[in-house]
């Protein structure tokens, strides 16, 4: 599937030196998959940045927020999570890449406009957790029976088979004796 675009018009800037815009719009986002967890816009992305002419090439800065749709890593239910990502770019003519360092990243501008959405997904990307949780203090659920713990606990008994001390029961004396 293609990554959509996210085109920003920079043709009247191109020329002036210092010359810059302000972006506040709206962006459709895709599904953002990181790892084996999966996001899902609930609506669409506020971008707001400027852009700059600096001579050497157009730079963007700003930020983006979103409302993704996410899965509780714990206990398994959805749940809505709103991220914000810094936006950074810099954009330069195509011919002009010989003046630019090796080490630094860019992108072209084509027919007097700018990409954006690869900088606004990798903003969102680094602020996207690892395991995304809904509640710091879920508890998840029952690994023995699947209960959802956030509901109450559920009635399994604990089973301390698999504990590295439960060799050891079978060495101590019955504590009714006492």
């Amino acid at each position: 599937m293609d990554t959509p675009s996210y085109l920003a018009d920079v043709r009247f800037i191109l020329e002036d030196l210092g010359g810059s815009l302000a972006l506040d719009s709206e962006v459709e986002l895709p599904v953002i998959v990181i790892g084996a967890e999966t996001f899902t816009p609930l609506k669409p992305a506020r971008l707001v940045a400027d852009v700059t002419n600096t001579g050497s090439g157009i730079v963007v800065s700003g930020t983006v927020d979103a409302e993704v749709q996410a899965v509780c890593s714990r206990c398994l239910r959805e749940f809505p999570l709103q991220v914000t990502g810094a936006v950074e770019g810099f954009y330069i003519s195509r011919g002009d890449d010989y003046e630019i360092p090796e080490e630094q990243e860019f992108g072209y501008i084509v027919d007097g406009s700018i990409d954006l959405m690869e900088q606004i997904l990798a903003a969102l990307t680094l602020e996207l957790p690892f395991a995304p949780v809904h509640d710091e203090n879920c508890p998840g659920i029952c690994p023995r029976c699947g209960a959802d713990l956030v509901d109450g606990p559920c009635d399994c008994k604990p089973d301390h088979s698999d504990s590295p001390f439960a060799a050891l029961k079978d060495l101590l004396p019955d504590d009714a004796e006492s």
